[in-house]
């Protein structure tokens, strides 16, 4: 099982991010999200952070798939991935802080750019494919870190045990 989630809050061409407060990837702007709780599902760990961190109440995120990731230094590390859509009454007093950091709208345009050096470097990877291809099956966006510098990635098949 993976120790992480994270969701991808979609309303129209934006997407709610947070401008994280500490480590890891301290100042980038990331989707929200967090570590499971012991005995917590995925699902309900995704739909707990999305409350904690934004005050939004979401029951039905789509699975989109794991985001995984290693350097040299360590493990297979990785994440669960969900997307949503937001209504208009979900983005009340934005942008705003919260103990987590900033929460804001940018553009998906802004945060697929390739000179964009504010975000976590892994987002270019998967987001694209995770917000618009809804109906593909989910995948694994795998990357490979040298220290802090992503070198490779590839999208993979999901391994059977995490589907269960």
């Amino acid at each position: 099982m993976l120790k992480y989630t994270l969701a991808l809050l979609r309303y129209g061409h934006k997407i709610l991010m947070i401008n994280r407060q500490k480590s890891p990837w301290q100042g980038a702007w990331n989707g929200v999200g967090g570590k499971l709780e012991i005995d917590e599902s995925p699902k309900e760990c995704v739909i707990r952070e999305i409350w904690e961190e934004t005050g939004i109440r979401l029951e039905r995120p789509l699975f989109r798939g794991i985001v995984t990731w290693n350097s040299d230094r360590e493990p297979i590390q990785g994440m669960y991935l969900y997307v949503a859509n937001l209504q208009s009454e979900d983005l009340i007093n934005l942008p705003r802080e919260t103990r987590e950091g900033i929460l804001a709208l940018k553009e998906i345009s802004w945060i697929l750019a390739e000179e964009n050096y504010g975000t976590v470097p892994t987002l270019r990877i998967f987001m694209k494919d995770a917000i618009e291809n809804l109906t593909a099956d989910p995948a694994d966006y795998h990357c490979v870190f040298d220290g802090e510098r992503l070198i490779h990635t590839e999208m993979r098949r999901i391994p059977e045990y995490i589907l269960r």
